[in-house]
């Protein structure tokens, strides 16, 4: 009997690390994090979200979705205490970026949809709910030999400040994956883009503050625009004021929506979207020193 345990123990231990060889996607953890749970496994269906979640007549609707069967680790991370969301996010968008991964779908705060749904409809687990001003998702792309490997992120602070980070590491055969990024019409531009930094601030009543060069830099943008009569402009404010995320969030999204008025009333016909990212996002190679910028993507 003793034995055959033995047995039963062994070949289940070469089974999961099997797997976990088979899944892990070489993403290494937020070094000021701990592990709350992990579990490795085959997943034959796997839902992969490309879209804000919402639900309609009872029913869970996700702006678009692809299945997939794949070896997947699924992690669940809680931050230490004085760590910030923006911090871990960084971290993470740094290591995609080395394995000149694909941005499949981004999305921040309410534009990800609500977050219970994610927590539960989603990841089933419930820790993942909280605030929705400061969600964060990102699923990524990018191919080693003969597999494709996905890397599924969402973050979240939660109303008592406990920032958690949820991790899907997937791999499948390449013939399994679709080559090449899903087109979406309603996420945040691919940061591979070159945007244009525009210098712009807000003063203590939350109001826009543009310098004359800045005013200048508009301007041309403005001509720019009317001339190229762009498919879509996006507006992404930045805001690092070393408050709570959900303020920096918010105050970002002030400062892009201000700003996108401002070229609106000069320039007509046009779609533009602004959205805001408080410090959850990695700076801009020419924002130096500023605290308080907005980032224009144009889409031809």
């Amino acid at each position: 009997m003793l034995n055959n345990n033995f047995f039963l123990t062994s070949f289940c231990t070469f089974i999961l690390t099997f797997l976990s060889m088979e899944a892990i996607a070489e993403l290494q953890p937020f070094p000021y994090s701990s592990m709350e749970s992990q579990i490795v496994s085959e997943v034959p269906d796997y839902r992969l979200v490309l879209g804000s979640v919402a639900k309609s007549n009872g029913k869970l609707n996700v702006g678009k979705s692809r299945r997939l069967n794949a070896n997947m680790v699924r992690s669940l991370y809680r931050l230490n205490d004085g760590f910030e969301l923006s911090e871990v996010w960084n971290y993470y968008q740094k290591q995609v970026q080395r394995e000149n991964a694909e941005v499949w779908y981004q999305c921040y705060g309410r534009d990800c949809g609500v977050s219970s749904l994610w927590a539960n409809d989603i990841f089933g687990e419930s820790k993942l709910s909280g605030l929705e001003r400061s969600q964060h998702y990102g699923v990524y792309h990018w191919r080693s030999s003969e597999r494709s490997h996905i890397a599924v992120i969402y973050g979240i602070v939660r109303a008592n400040k406990r920032v958690y980070l949820h991790v899907d590491q997937l791999t499948a055969k390449v013939d399994q994956v679709v080559k090449g990024p899903v087109a979406k019409t309603s996420d945040l531009p691919i940061k591979r883009q070159t945007p244009i930094l525009v210098p712009v601030s807000l003063d203590a009543s939350n109001r826009l503050v543009m310098t004359s060069s800045a005013r200048s830099m508009v301007a041309t943008i403005s001509k720019k625009l009317l001339a190229m009569r762009p498919q879509r402009v996006f507006f992404v404010g930045h805001y690092n004021g070393e408050e709570e995320i959900d303020d920096e969030i918010e105050k970002s999204e002030l400062l892009a929506k201000q700003l996108s008025d401002y070229i609106m009333s000069t320039v007509t016909g046009l779609r533009l979207d602004s959205y805001g990212v408080g410090s959850l996002s990695s700076t801009h190679p020419d924002s130096g020193n500023m605290s308080q910028w907005v980032e224009i993507f144009i889409e031809n």
